[in-house]
């Protein structure tokens, strides 16, 4: 559950979070470039929830499952619930919402992957 692909999803996320505060300082309502990360992003989650299930039901590792896929599907939910937040929220404070989606993805991977290490972190 490391690696490039978990690295890039963060990578992307943390640009968006970028582009969203350039936006909110310059005092604009979020964009397409925000809406087209959102959909690039819910990909590659689908790809890494997809890939994480699979991994996780051909290991025998000591790992917390059900929180592993708790974090794995709260990875799939936070973007859409920010937009569709933020889409009622035509202030800026919905563009604030999906900035802290974007920084909250970062938060929820690297959460995957501690749980995933399970009890082999020293």
């Amino acid at each position: 559950m490391t690696g490039w692909y978990a690295t890039a999803i963060i990578v992307i996320s943390l640009l968006l979070v970028l582009w969203a505060g350039i936006l909110l300082v310059i005092k604009r309502q979020p964009d397409l470039i925000l809406a087209c990360g959102g959909v690039l992003l819910e990909v590659l989650l689908l790809g890494f929830v997809i890939g994480g299930i699979v991994q996780m039901v051909g290991s025998d590792r000591d790992f917390a499952r059900a929180e592993f896929v708790g974090y794995l599907f709260a990875c799939l939910v936070v973007l859409p619930a920010a937009f569709l937040w933020a889409r009622g929220e035509r202030s800026r404070a919905g563009l604030v919402v999906i900035a802290v989606a974007y920084l909250l993805l970062p938060i929820l991977i690297l959460r995957v992957q501690q749980v995933w290490a399970g009890n082999n972190v020293q």
